[in-house]
């Protein structure tokens, strides 16, 4: 199941709600249980870590890259 991010149109809060897309419509604000939201997206996770970022889907960098300079960075 996916995690939605909402902000609620009556008293903006912000919250994620981990459910089906089936029950989508039955979601409330944990805050003032209203059911006016606005949909919003985070930033979708790509792969790698903080230390350690991947370089993309099917990168084949290796140290030095011609489209980005001496260091991979795409």
């Amino acid at each position: 199941m996916p995690t939605y991010e909402f902000t609620c149109k009556t008293c903006q809060n912000h919250f994620e709600v981990f459910t089906a897309i089936s029950k989508k419509g039955d979601i409330r604000c944990p805050q003032c249980n209203g059911n006016q939201f606005l949909e919003t997206y985070g930033v979708p996770y790509v792969g790698g870590n903080l230390s350690s970022p991947s370089a993309g889907v099917g990168s084949s960098c290796a140290g030095s890259c011609t489209t980005c300079g001496s260091g991979c960075k795409h």
